[in-house]
């Protein structure tokens, strides 16, 4: 099946219901559909024909989705740029997936010119929402197209075509091109459908990126007939409202932004009892942040662990499964798991020479999966080394227990050697973030001339608190061992962080490391 298909079930179950809306507006299934129709007929005058790529480029905005689906409507591959990435990110992106046209939001006006500059292949740059530099606005475009459907492709649709061609974070180093084909976002949906139950078509809160793991959510919101709900900016308190006022059913948010909620001082003022699914991803929560979300919204949370290169369900922690681990003792520990294998992805734990281990032992998580991409872009050599063994490797180190619940560790390239001992910073990150005064935080390692690397805390303080080096240091001592207590202290206002919320600690590290002849 194509990705377009599941909209398509969408319309077919309920035509006048609204399947995307935004602050400013709602679209239905069946006004929906003749866009994306116009669109494709539109993109097709342009001379992008099945196979080639389209740049996107957009805030959450409801018109702005239907602007995508015209893209798979007209068989093409989609290349989502990040809103928040620079000019040079972008246009390193755009290089990778060598578009024939760009659509984008006019808030991006001023940044075409460059695109266009740096990288030939664009021969048509439409505004979505507005005129353009180059002409009238697309909506203005569709009027001259037909809204009738288009014929369904005559040949066989092949599940390898191309369906989006990503970029990774880029959190550890130069982001790659990720090309993933339509049988794996067929899988992600599936995996939904499977795991989701829901008593009437889900009104799911769409406040991460569209482009992003949020965004891969909606195929599935579709295929049940439901609406996704857009918010063009991460509000904690018009989050709140509208969960409340619109009874939202489902949500999916890093855990950077649930930390915002939960310190917000009106966050017990809402009724939340219309979610089901209150999903995180992008990094691990803190257990007692887990604890205090239940207590807070209700036994709606649910983990999803993925990456760039796999569609969202390597694994699950569903609500059930963490409503247990906080009422049983025995339990608690799965407070920190990212829960078990997706229903349709085989996970092992491998050493570097290839050998799957055992339970309890740290290695690197590796997966089989329909769900994984087909390759980076023009890049065999990388492609080759994270197939090694016949598995995807994800970068990330962990264990699994005798329940087949997995760990995160932290990233294999986050680890510090300090005294000749090795750290794995994200399990200081998750003692540091039980601190009722600490809503974020990064440990890495900086140059030390004694040890190499000493542990170093950057700390993001949430609001209205109050703390110092010495205090934290104190605390750490009580809950952490001498090789990993942090011996240095920073507070930052704000740490950097991905569209997708996770900490940037390749920037983090510069501000470190940049004077260095080394690099650890």
């Amino acid at each position: 099946m194509r990705v377009i298909d599941f909209f398509d079930r969408g319309l077919m179950l309920a035509p006048e219901r609204a399947c995307l809306s935004d602050d400013a507006t709602a679209i239905s299934y069946r006004e929906a559909a003749a866009l994306t129709h116009q669109a494709a007929r539109l993109l097709r005058s342009l001379g992008v024909e099945p196979g080639d790529a389209v740049a996107f480029i957009s805030p959450n905005d409801a018109f702005g989705y239907v602007a995508a689906l015209g893209i798979l409507r007209a068989e093409a591959g989609w290349v989502p740029l990040n809103v928040r990435n620079t000019v040079a990110d972008n246009i390193h992106h755009l290089e990778v997936g060598r578009p024939k046209a760009l659509l984008y939001h006019s808030s991006f006006e001023a940044d075409v010119a460059a695109y266009r500059a740096a990288v030939p292949s664009i021969t048509h740059a439409i505004c979505i929402d507005a005129a353009g530099a180059e002409g009238p606005g697309l909506r203005a475009r569709l009027e001259a197209f037909d809204a009738t459907p288009v014929a369904y492709p005559a040949g066989r649709v092949d599940s390898a075509d191309l369906f989006r061609i990503s970029c990774t974070g880029g959190t550890t180093g130069t982001p790659k091109g990720v090309r993933h084909n339509h049988l794996s976002y067929e899988m992600n949906v599936a995996a939904y459908l499977a795991l989701w139950s829901f008593e009437a078509p889900p009104r799911f809160l769409l406040v991460a990126p569209m482009t992003h793991a949020g965004g891969a959510l909606a195929p599935p919101v579709f295929a049940l007939g439901g609406t996704v709900r857009m918010m063009a900016k991460n509000d904690p308190l018009r989050i709140m409202q509208v969960i409340a006022a619109e009874r939202i059913s489902a949500a999916m948010l890093p855990p950077t932004a649930i930390y915002m909620l939960l310190d917000h001082p009106q966050v017990r003022d809402f009724d939340y009892s219309s979610l089901r699914y209150f999903m995180f991803a992008a990094a691990p929560m803190a257990p007692e942040k887990i604890r205090r979300a239940i207590d807070i919204f209700g036994p709606c949370f649910a983990q999803f662990y993925a990456q760039t290169e796999v569609a969202t369900t390597i694994t699950w922690m569903s609500p059930g499964e963490y409503a247990q681990a906080v009422a049983e003792p025995e339990l608690a520990h799965r407070l920190r798991s990212a829960g078990r294998p997706g229903p349709f992805s085989v996970l092992g734990i491998m050493n570097a020479d290839g050998q799957l281990l055992g339970d309890g032992e740290v290695g690197e998580i590796v997966v089989r999966s329909n769900q994984v991409m087909a390759g980076y872009v023009d890049q065999e050599e990388a492609t080759h080394e994270v197939f090694a063994y016949g598995w995807h490797h994800t970068g990330d180190l962990g264990y699994r227990d005798g329940d087949g619940y997995y760990y995160l560790v932290d990233r294999k390239r986050d680890l510090v050697i300090t005294g000749g001992f090795n750290v794995f910073p994200g399990e200081v990150e998750k003692v540091l973030l039980a601190h009722p005064a600490i809503q974020d935080c990064a440990v890495i390692g900086i140059p030390d001339e004694k040890w190499g690397e000493a542990l170093t805390a950057v700390v993001q303080l949430a609001p209205g608190q109050a703390l110092d080096a010495e205090a934290l240091r104190a605390w750490s001592r009580e809950r952490l061992s001498g090789v990993m207590t942090p011996k240095h202290y920073e507070f930052w206002e704000e740490l950097p962080k991905s569209s997708v919320g996770k900490v940037l600690k390749r920037k983090i590290r510069d501000r470190f490391w940049q004077d260095q002849a080394r690099a650890i």
